[in-house]
């Protein structure tokens, strides 16, 4: 699976995101909490970076398929600006 490289100034807060959700993984697995969860984290990251948009949310999938939430992440196509 094939994920741009993401931008330092969102680094941090990408990696807060995923312990974030790591944790309410290992708390909730994949019932609706996590789900919750995931969905206010994207929220905050599309808020403080949303010319990035489509690559967080791409990330956040990605991460979401390793943790084993999902089978296959679906991801989103990058516009132009975000490739």
């Amino acid at each position: 699976m094939y994920t741009t490289p993401i931008q330092h100034s969102s680094r941090q807060s990408l990696q807060r995101a995923g312990e974030q959700l790591r944790q309410q993984y290992a708390r909730h697995r994949c019932s609706a909490p996590f789900w919750d969860a995931y969905q206010q984290v994207q929220r905050e990251l599309v808020a403080a970076y949303p010319e990035r948009q489509a690559e967080l949310c791409n990330r956040l999938a990605v991460f979401a398929q390793r943790l084993g939430a999902v089978e296959q992440a679906q991801l989103l196509e990058l516009a132009v600006n975000e490739a």
